[in-house]
């Protein structure tokens, strides 16, 4: 008895101690249990959202009375939001696209070779522009204001991804005298057509810039200004697709931009997706967020801008800077 006594209290405080890890085991499983239920409801209910989406769509689909551009509206959302699966969206495109294996290349015209050796220094593969370079530049295009060689080569200097948004209204003039010299040619042959294409290309592209929001806060337009913008875009537009009717990588981005333009976001999204293996990364990334926030699909655009920002982190700050 005397033993027992004894004994007693050690038992009581291993069956405590016993009692208590039992009981801290069964709070860490709890926790980790509600916090996969957590993650399964958020799943389902992005899935949720997904198939009343799905199911609103569909069902205005049915409408006899649907003219043709909304219906392929409507059939485009509904391919993107069938392919999207909530939570698993990557940084490759949703569906394998119209991938060319033949891309077409800007030619570079200098009937008179004035602007060849400028060029190969300041824009060539091995190119480390100098302040002398761009004075050199400046020099050809006073002494020779017509050549088509060195207006192009002017126009490809300026029309540069880091000055877009900067000079939109000076490259969409530069297009334009490239584009009387390039029809001014005696013999045109294939290079020359193909050469005006893209500088079509690049005016429809400059002129959608310079009405962009953050651009023209910074350089405000009447709304004169805004329409003959707008009508000049169009025509170069047109004359694009007049050209090229058929939808290419070269020339995606601005048929995006045009279709955003008119606010078929489901058709850009799906013409995105076409080309997205042979698009530039960022502009895949950034364009697939901004086009998913503008169709105001909460769900899929915070996996976009989540993607983008891991991807491209500067330039989302300099968004926030603009």
């Amino acid at each position: 008895m005397k033993q027992f006594c004894l004994t007693l209290p050690l038992w009581l405080k291993q069956l405590h101690l016993g009692l208590v890890l039992v009981s801290f085991c069964c709070s860490l499983l709890s926790s980790t249990a509600q916090g996969q239920l957590t993650v399964l409801s958020q799943g389902n209910k992005q899935a949720k959202w997904r198939d009343s989406q799905l199911a609103a769509l569909q069902q205005q689909l049915t409408d006899p009375k649907l003219s043709d551009e909304l219906t392929v509206e409507l059939q485009s959302q509904v391919k993107w939001l069938k392919a999207w699966e909530p939570g698993s969206l990557t940084e490759e495109p949703l569906w394998s696209g119209k991938a060319l294996s033949e891309l077409w290349e800007e030619p570079a015209v200098d009937p008179s070779g004035k602007a060849t050796k400028l060029r190969e220094r300041l824009l060539g593969a091995k190119a480390s522009p100098t302040a002398e370079d761009t004075r050199e530049l400046q020099g050809l295009l006073k002494d020779h204001d017509n050549d088509l060689g060195v207006r192009q080569l002017h126009l490809h200097w300026l029309d540069q991804q880091q000055y877009r948004k900067l000079y939109p209204q000076e490259i969409a003039e530069a297009t334009s005298k490239v584009l009387a010299l390039l029809d001014g040619v005696a013999k045109p042959d294939q290079k020359i057509a193909l050469a005006r294409v893209f500088c079509l290309y690049r005016r429809g592209r400059a002129l959608a810039y310079r009405v962009l929001p953050d651009v023209l806060e910074k350089k405000p337009m009447s709304a004169e200004e805004i329409e003959k913008n707008e009508a000049e875009m169009l025509g170069a537009y047109r004359q694009l697709k007049k050209l090229v009717p058929d939808e290419r990588p070269e020339f995606a981005l601005l048929d995006i931009r045009m279709l955003r333009y008119d606010h078929w976001n489901g058709r850009a999204l799906a013409l995105l997706e076409n080309f997205g293996s042979q698009l530039n990364r960022q502009w895949y990334l950034k364009k697939r967020r901004d086009i998913l926030r503008e169709l105001a699909w909460e769900g899929p655009a915070k996996e976009a801008a989540e993607l983008y920002a891991a991807a491209f982190p500067k330039e989302v700050v300099n968004e926030s800077d603009e």
